[in-house]
């Protein structure tokens, strides 16, 4: 399955501390596994993945595409979206 970044989601990732970028990175390779649930009030079928106290926003872009869209703290991930 191949998984695209967000330039939002890849700035996120950048900043974070070596055992946090593994952390989110090996979460997501992982893919639909995990603490994964839907994301509703957004117009395309958005799923969220809790990974500690960070959140990542994702959606099936194609049949074996997922594109993770945003990254972020729990509170603070969901506005704007």
């Amino acid at each position: 399955m191949e998984i695209r970044y967000s330039k939002k989601a890849v700035k996120y990732i950048d900043k974070q501390d070596k055992p946090t970028k593994i952390a989110i990175k090996r979460a997501i390779e992982n893919l639909p596994s995990g603490n994964v649930s839907p994301y509703k009030g957004h117009d395309i079928i958005t799923h969220r993945l809790r990974i500690g106290n960070h959140r990542v926003l994702y959606y099936y872009e194609l049949a074996n595409v997922i594109y993770v869209e945003k990254i972020g703290p729990r509170g603070d991930v969901y506005k704007g979206v």
